[in-house]
């Protein structure tokens, strides 16, 4: 299972008044792997929206196992968990400097066009994920 990797230096306005990550940042941090992912994949999110589709959050699952704070650099690990016609899942794992989990968590996606109607997934896109979802 092939992973794609970023790493995230954590802001000061990320943090809440206990100095640690606010958790909506999580989401926000999942996106961004999401989008380093099909980039690693061959495939650009911008050259999907530019293909008339785009993939519209489902669900969100977070767990928070440990706070990050200010200063530090966490490593969000992507992968792709699920490849359906018209359905993409994601999962996540954050981790600390120390390489602990930090938080751990999933995105389910389906693929809708400039409509915003359920479509399938473009098969040379499909194929793509697919690829690299099996390195």
């Amino acid at each position: 299972m092939a992973v794609s990797s970023i790493e995230i230096p954590v802001r000061f306005a990320e943090t809440d008044a206990m100095g640690i990550v606010h958790h909506s940042n999580y989401v926000i941090w999942f996106e961004a792997g999401r989008v380093a992912l099909m980039a690693d994949a061959g495939i650009p999110y911008t050259d999907i929206a530019a293909g008339g589709n785009h993939f519209a959050v489902t669900s969100l699952q977070v767990d928070y196992r440990l706070p990050a704070h200010f200063g530090e650099t966490v490593r969000l690990m992507t992968t792709v968990g699920a490849l359906r016609s018209r359905q993409i899942v994601f999962h996540y794992v954050l981790a600390g400097q120390d390489g602990r989990a930090l938080a751990t968590g999933s995105t389910e996606h389906m693929c809708v066009d400039l409509a915003n109607r359920t479509a399938r997934i473009p098969a040379p896109v499909a194929a793509v994920l697919q690829a690299f979802a099996e390195r």
